[in-house]
């Protein structure tokens, strides 16, 4: 039970530091936030993209954008108009160099981002372009299946926010659980609670 306990402390945010209450880039007091999801960010200690894709009816080649997409449009969901709201990114809107400057470290269930090496000019282009203050990185999807004590597949998501000047404001992660790989739609709802933890830890991160 010891690493069961040991793992569903997650949801934490491993370090912080708030900020003024400054007026968004869209002229509101709120400010926004645009949520990345990175290429390729679905691993497994288990699961292989192509078993993912059987069980839950995705297409193997959308499963991240697929994961991607549901966390996001959740943490939006979650946005309060009178302390922040939550962009979820179009992925078309986001260049190829800027995927390829992203950094990641950590292990499997905590990956952490670093965007110093991202283009200025690519940086300050998505975040024009989405009226955005911060960004929000969804680092990995980590599907931890065990077999005992009892069978459990934990999703466990990483993330990174950072503010208009690429500095990092927070890092965590934040976990839900179940029995299985599940479709589209049970996936949204199970995982609804988790990613309501991840908007109030940034929203409390940029207060």
């Amino acid at each position: 039970m010891c690493a069961v306990a040991c793992l569903v402390l997650s949801a934490r945010a491993a370090t912080g530091a708030d900020g003024g209450n400054t007026p968004g880039a869209n002229g509101t007091d709120a400010p926004r936030v645009l949520i990345v999801g990175l290429d390729d960010n679905v691993k497994s200690n288990y699961f292989h993209k192509g078993m993912i894709a059987e069980e839950t009816g995705m297409n193997a080649e959308h499963i991240d954008l697929e994961y991607n997409r549901i966390i996001a449009e959740n943490i939006a969901a979650c946005g309060r108009p009178d302390a922040c709201s939550f962009i979820p990114a179009n992925p078309e809107d986001i260049a190829e160099g800027f995927m390829r400057s992203v950094r990641l470290s950590g292990e499997e269930e905590a990956w952490y981002s670093d965007l110093s090496s991202v283009p200025p000019d690519e940086w300050e282009s998505l975040l024009r372009h989405a009226g955005a203050d911060y960004m929000l990185v969804l680092n990995r999807h980590y599907l931890k299946w065990q077999e005992t004590p009892l069978r459990t597949l934990f999703h466990i998501v990483s993330y990174t926010l950072f503010d208009e000047n690429r500095k990092e404001i927070c890092r965590g992660n934040s976990y839900f659980a179940g029995m299985s790989l599940e479709k589209p739609e049970k996936l949204r709802k199970i995982s609804r609670k988790s990613s309501s933890r991840i908007a109030a830890g940034v929203i409390r991160s940029i207060r």
